[in-house]
């Protein structure tokens, strides 16, 4: 059941809660868990199962709370998915892991733009404080950034 390392160092392949269309890795020198949708996904039930594969592995690596969801492959989202995403993962992270969540989602930046062909992607708000817990980035670099800062205040 443990993780085997990748073949890039520096980084834990969470193959056992990845799947070719979402793979899972863990960046133990950051405390970020890296979930990639590899191809389109518009079906909700395959992205909650996907948030599901991310809490079992975030159980793994000492119930990391700092995740980077790369959607820029994704393209689009739709209103069962935003709706559940926010409604439901920030009470889950409190729950399974125990703490807060922070989630950088790394889009594409057609993305960032509400069209209506496609609601928005996920704003993840504290289900008591109402703070946030997640934004939006085109540049993985400032995404990890932000994740780092957020994991200073935490």
């Amino acid at each position: 059941m443990c993780s085997e390392p990748a073949a890039t160092p520096g980084f834990l392949n969470m193959a056992d809660y990845s799947t070719p269309d979402f793979p899972i890795v863990y960046r133990p020198d950051l405390h970020i868990l890296v979930g990639r949708w590899m191809v389109e996904i518009t079906r909700a039930e395959q992205v909650k199962e996907n948030y599901m594969q991310l809490f079992r592995a975030a159980a793994e690596v000492d119930n990391c709370r700092f995740w980077l969801l790369d959607a820029r492959r994704r393209f689009r989202t739709v209103m069962e998915i935003t709706a559940w995403v926010n409604s439901q993962v920030p009470g889950m992270a409190l729950e399974k892991l125990h703490g807060e969540i922070r989630i950088a989602f790394l889009l594409a930046p057609g993305q960032l733009r509400a069209s209506t062909d496609s609601p928005p992607f996920p704003s993840l708000f504290h289900p008591v404080t109402g703070h946030p817990m997640s934004a939006q980035f085109t540049d993985e670099g400032q995404a990890i950034v932000w994740l780092q800062a957020e994991q200073n205040q935490s």
